[in-house]
């Protein structure tokens, strides 16, 4: 009995020494990670991101949230879910605009040219003052300088586009130079030329973000050639699985009088059925006010000129910038002092009379002016109201 109890407390000794092994290797091996990611260099950020876009930074497994503003490194890895979209940008001035079921991982340069991986999914991209070179698993493309290409892995093939510049895509071996309005597939066999779009597309541009409120206002879609029996689809998926609109068109635009919410694909088909213009999509996002939170409405402020008074609001969702305005009317004519901030909460030295004050913000972002905040008022004054008189002896009573 005795000795097999012994066994059992050597049994359980061993297993508790082995766990607290594992458990110090990866709280090492997590530290290891923390201080590489650490000390390396900043190569970009996300520029845009809708639903739930997804990055894993360099020696990590972990998969984390990629808003907008977020930083990426070298070894990153980036992912984009159905029904979303991101953009990247770059140091040197390359972009990606990401569709969805899409994964790229940020290569190290080579020989200075910035280097991506697509995994899966496709992307348009534009290279910066180096280049741009996009690796995937059948085959590369490397876009000369500024040049601008669209590249799709479709099946076993790497399909590339270029809209603007020149690329060299390589496959099997084989190299094939491309120019403005060329198309080329390659795979493991080589390469192969692809026709020419016999339709053009020409609005919304590619990757539009068209706000709304309330509701999207309805959409132009307009293109250059015809085919035909040509048809315009409108989907809610890169593939197409899931069309909302197929209706045939006799003249180069359409109207969708309805459009949804988020992202969206268009395309000019034939006849049949076969695509006879590249897809692109368009994202309806509404154009949500921020809440106002701090300074409260009615507040009384104790700020002589110069101090420095905090304000606070709810964040929006891929939002960074906003614009905080300041007025003595409600209707905000005129507008006293106005700051761009990043992020959703700032201190701003204040120079304001005495007086009853109005504030709001909005996101001021690139695209334009979002909708403001409902407005709060706020009163400031330059000293502290006085302490209420102590009554000596209060027990004197004055009868009038």
């Amino acid at each position: 009995m005795n000795a097999a109890l012994r066994e059992r407390d050597l049994w359980l000794a061993g297993a508790s020494a082995l766990i607290a092994a594992v458990s110090l290797s990866l709280a090492l091996a997590a530290s290891r990670r923390s201080s590489d990611v650490a000390t390396t260099p900043v190569v970009g950020s996300v520029k845009r991101s809708s639903g739930d876009v997804k990055l894993r930074l360099a020696m990590t497994l972990g998969w984390g949230g990629a808003s907008r503003g977020v930083e990426v490194h070298d070894g990153d890895a980036v992912f984009v879910p159905p029904g979303a979209e991101a953009t990247l940008s770059f140091n040197d001035g390359s972009e990606l605009a990401l569709d969805e079921r899409s994964l790229v991982v940020i290569e190290t340069p080579r020989a200075g040219v910035r280097s991506v991986t697509l995994r899966q999914g496709s992307l348009s991209g534009r290279a910066g003052t180096q280049g741009l070179t996009l690796q995937t698993p059948n085959g590369e493309a490397r876009l000369a300088a500024q040049t601008e290409a669209r590249v799709e892995l479709t099946g076993k093939k790497l399909e590339v586009s270029v809209k603007k510049g020149s690329a060299q895509v390589q496959g099997g071996g084989a190299t094939r130079t491309l120019e403005k309005g060329q198309r080329v597939a390659a795979a493991e066999t080589g390469t192969e030329d692809l026709a020419p779009w016999s339709v053009t597309l020409d609005s919304p541009e590619a990757q539009a973000v068209l706000p709304f409120r309330a509701t999207p206002a309805p959409i132009s879609l307009t293109w250059q050639g015809a085919v035909e029996g040509a048809r315009i689809q409108v989907a809610r998926d890169r593939l197409f699985a899931f069309v909302d609109v197929d209706r045939a068109v006799q003249t180069n635009e359409f109207t969708i009088k309805e459009p949804a919410r988020g992202v969206s694909w268009w395309r000019v088909v034939d006849r049949s059925g076969r695509p006879v213009s590249e897809a692109r999509r368009f994202t309806c996002v509404e154009d949500v006010a921020p809440v106002a939170m701090f300074p409260r409405n009615g507040e009384v402020l104790l700020a002589p000129p110069g101090t420095n008074v905090a304000f606070a609001w709810t964040p929006l969702p891929g939002i960074s910038k906003y614009r905080l305005e300041i007025s003595p009317s409600q209707g905000f004519e005129p507008v006293s002092a106005s700051f761009q901030v990043n992020g959703a909460s700032t201190r701003q030295p204040l120079f304001l009379n005495e007086a009853t004050w109005f504030w709001r913000v909005r996101a001021d972002e690139e695209s334009g002016a979002g909708a403001s905040s409902v407005p709060l008022r706020f009163r400031v004054i330059h000293k502290g109201i006085p302490d209420a008189p102590e009554l000596l002896n209060p027990e004197i009573e004055v009868t009038p």
